[in-house]
């Protein structure tokens, strides 16, 4: 090694390296200005967002391939021309965008970073992009000698937006339909009679989604003449039409059947008619019950069951053993298809001790599971609650079949007879009769 090359410098072969304050030499300073910008050019091919290098003129001086993306506009159309111009010149409606308001501009004639977050730029093919950018000026010796452009296409994110705003649009509508329907329903599924040596109980839970209104219904009255009239049906479809054909439906039923001694299958023919008369358009299945006395027998005779099943699911016998009995026959049409149609009578006899009850199909049917083993399902559950209470029977057979919230409305009726010579048992609460009737 020769010393040479003057003060700071030494000579190897023939090269004279120069040396700076810290010793590093002038081939290290550019290997290392080498290394740095060959990242920045790997970041700037790579970002998702696009960036844009202008002169102080507004001119494209670099554009990396993520704007190309963006914008369908090749480096080569626009490296050099004014980017306002090619890409930026027109409003969202497509009228014309003056170069002073835009945000760029701003930044190279104030030298302060400018932020935008609902600009639009223009593809290739004429179609907008929506953009948020932020424009940072360079300035050298107090001077702006451009501005670097980073812009991000929002398509995706907006239309995430839209579909948000739109679900929650839909999800509002169906809490308020949900809400209306179901002050409807609670409206119209009134607390139940108590008859002397009957007891009577009700439930009626609805569907775990708020979109899932149904038409399920219950009703207890009774007529003038002490017998006392039950009533399960559930409308077919499940919105808020469904729950007011329900209360329509419902009001024609007990109206028609109050005061009169007709059979219930000549009930459910003249609500039919009626129905259809007064343009009350739906379909429902119905079970409408009578427990009366047989004629000319003392009081404390056996009670009669006297029902018309209208395609609903059979009424459940259930004895104070525990035998659960499913009454079941051909079931008629359902209400709303043929007002003609042939309807049918059915009597069984109600023993003291013994519980009826009339339920919907949201007990016992579940998906990938059949009619049969739903109410195969529902007499194993009521195998040990024959000489429950009433309401706790109610009660424990709802979390038995029911141990989550269903995708369907649930409407249970449940009827217990008590012997009448004995005086109404205290868990069977007070006797509860309407007006003017004793």
């Amino acid at each position: 090694m020769r010393q040479g090359g003057g003060p700071g410098g030494t000579e190897e072969d023939g090269v004279i390296e120069e040396h700076g304050a810290d010793g590093v030499t002038l081939r290290e300073v550019e290997t290392r200005l080498s290394r740095a910008l060959a990242r920045y050019e790997r970041v700037l091919a790579n970002v998702a967002d696009g960036i844009y290098g202008l002169d102080a003129s507004g001119r494209v001086e670099f554009v990396n391939p993520a704007a190309v993306r963006i914008t369908g506009h090749s480096a080569e159309e626009q490296l050099g021309l004014d980017q306002h111009a090619v890409i930026h010149a027109r409003r969202p409606d497509g009228s014309p965008y003056p170069r002073e308001e835009c945000p760029v501009w701003r930044a190279l004639r104030t030298g302060r970073t400018v932020a935008a977050d609902s600009e639009v730029f223009w593809r290739s093919d004429g179609t907008p992009v929506p953009v948020e950018l932020i424009a940072v000026p360079t300035v050298e010796d107090g001077v702006v000698t451009g501005v670097v452009v980073s812009f991000r296409d929002l398509t995706d994110r907006l239309a995430a937006q839209r579909q948000a705003a739109e679900l929650r649009r839909v999800t509002e509508r169906a809490a308020a339909q949900r809400a209306l329907s179901d002050r409807l329903q609670q409206a119209l599924l009134t607390p139940p009679p108590e008859p002397d040596h009957l007891q009577v109980a009700v439930r009626y839970r609805p569907a775990a989604h708020e979109a899932q209104v149904g038409g399920d219904w219950y009703d207890a009255f009774l007529q003038p003449d002490g017998a006392t009239m039950l009533v399960i049906g559930d409308v077919v479809g499940h919105d808020s039409d469904a729950a007011a054909a329900m209360g329509q439906l419902r009001g024609l039923l007990r109206a028609l059947a109050y005061d009169n001694e007709e059979p219930p299958s000549a009930t459910l023919s003249r609500t039919e008619h009626v129905a259809r008369g007064l343009a009350v358009s739906t379909l429902a299945t119905v079970v409408l019950a009578r427990i009366e006395r047989h004629p000319d027998v003392p009081v404390a005779g056996t009670r009669v069951l006297r029902w018309s099943n209208a395609g609903h699911l059979p009424p459940v016998l259930l004895a104070p053993d525990g035998t659960a009995t499913l009454l079941e026959t051909r079931p008629d049409l359902m209400l709303g298809i043929d007002p003609h149609a042939p309807r049918a009578d059915h009597t069984v006899e109600l023993e003291d001790g013994h519980t009826l009850l009339l339920v919907t199909d949201g007990l016992v049917e579940r998906r990938g599971s059949d009619l049969d083993t739903g109410l195969a399902a529902l007499r194993e559950a009521l195998r040990d609650l024959g000489g429950t209470p009433l309401e706790e029977l109610c009660d424990t057979l709802l979390a038995r079949m029911l141990p989550v919230d269903g995708a369907d409305d649930v409407a249970l009726v449940a009827v217990r007879t008590h012997p009448e010579d004995r005086p109404r048992p205290s868990e069977a609460g007070p006797n509860r009769l309407p007006p003017g009737i004793a």
